[in-house]
């Protein structure tokens, strides 16, 4: 409980103010509505222990902030002043974050899938080659069909096996002779060739390249944040007063 009678007199105005202003009060409850806990949040950032679902949340509660600032711009308690302006710098970083991750970041740092396109050149054109070799296989099994006149033939890829043809044990006797065989399965065989080899060894070290860039990339950004701590603490003591208030 408060002691002093300025800081007293001062908490009961704020509340007061909240209370004869009910529009204003509801529309600050629907801007909180959404924004994480800031101080943990941040806490992780500084302790380098954040994720990237971690990053997404900062982001978001960062980017509610200037509509906060915007609804507070006209009330007389001093205890709003802290949240009335928002430091340019700060919605700089929200945007630059929400730009950079993806709608739902994995929890993991490791596993890639934490960056949106168009946000590194680099991550673009490996992802391209993914993609574009998703095409190439597609086109190999049309035309490995059209050699072999399998027309059942198909090319598939699992983790254990990487990348394959797939023919059946009825259409066996139609395999070229560069098919080397993979795997025998139920009702049919898999097999590779040096040209699906080269490119699933492209293909899958793209990946790995991914990952590791990405990785990179996250760390950066991470440690990008932490000049902004001292400052995410402050304004996380301020919108958790503010809350507390429009709840009184």
């Amino acid at each position: 409980p408060l002691l002093d009678a300025d800081a007293i007199d001062a908490r009961l105005d704020a509340v007061g103010e909240l209370h004869s202003e009910s529009i204003l009060r509801e529309e600050l409850r629907d801007a909180l509505d959404g924004i994480r806990d800031v101080e943990r949040l941040s806490a992780r950032v500084a302790t380098q222990s954040a994720n990237p679902r971690d990053l997404k949340a900062l982001a978001i509660s960062i980017g509610r902030l200037p509509q906060l600032a915007n609804l507070l711009g006209h009330t007389r308690s001093p205890l709003f002043a802290p949240l009335r302006q928002i430091d340019n710098a700060l919605q700089d970083l929200s945007s630059h974050m929400l730009q950079a991750l993806v709608d739902s970041p994995p929890p993991k740092i490791q596993e890639g899938g934490i960056f949106a396109d168009d946000f590194h050149p680099e991550l673009d054109e490996l992802r391209q080659l993914i993609t574009g070799g998703k095409d190439w296989i597609k086109a190999l099994e049309n035309s490995e069909r059209e050699r072999t006149g399998v027309k059942s033939l198909k090319v598939g890829f699992n983790k254990t096996f990487g990348y394959f043809i797939e023919v059946t044990h009825a259409n066996t006797s139609e395999v070229p002779a560069d098919y080397v065989r993979k795997q025998t399965l139920t009702n049919a065989e898999r097999y590779i060739t040096p040209a699906l080899k080269e490119k699933e060894a492209a293909v899958l070290n793209a990946d790995e390249q991914i990952k590791k860039l990405e990785y990179q990339l996250f760390v950066q950004l991470r440690d990008r944040i932490i000049p902004f701590v001292p400052a995410l603490q402050s304004i996380s003591y301020e919108v958790a007063q503010l809350d507390a208030l429009a709840s009184l």
